[in-house]
């Protein structure tokens, strides 16, 4: 993995929020989703991926366990293991929780420890460096 990237923030939210282009593979069955838009959250356990894109590459579950929203809530998950590509940086093997209730990707601590990256706030940009 080699180049720098660069990805404006969401613009969708209110102020702007860091996020990454991602593809979510399945290799065993040949399978992947679309590019799709994964927020940044430096301070998340565990990546958070929609049970509708898991389901369409037919990631199955390898674990459970459980989430604690910070909110306090608790709630059993299943636990998915996932290649995860964002443009020319592949992220084989990763381990998320397959989300019920949410409909948007969150990277988590794990996967963005991976990453160099630099957020440049006023700019309103994500730079990844491979």
């Amino acid at each position: 993995m080699t180049g720098q990237f660069r990805f404006a923030y969401d613009k969708a939210y209110n102020p702007p929020i860091p996020s990454l282009p991602v593809i979510i593979y399945n290799e065993d069955a040949g399978l992947h989703t679309s590019r799709l838009n994964a927020l940044v959250d430096t301070d998340a356990d565990g990546t958070l991926i929609p049970i509708l894109y898991l389901r369409h590459v037919q990631a199955y579950p390898v674990a459970e366990a459980f989430l604690r929203s910070h909110w306090g809530e608790r709630r059993r998950v299943h636990l998915f293991r996932v290649d995860l590509r964002i443009d020319d940086i592949a992220l084989p093997g990763v381990t998320v929780v397959g989300d019920e209730q949410g409909q948007e990707i969150v990277l988590d601590r794990d996967i963005l420890n991976k990453l160099r990256l630099f957020l440049d706030g006023p700019a309103h940009e994500i730079e990844v460096h491979g």
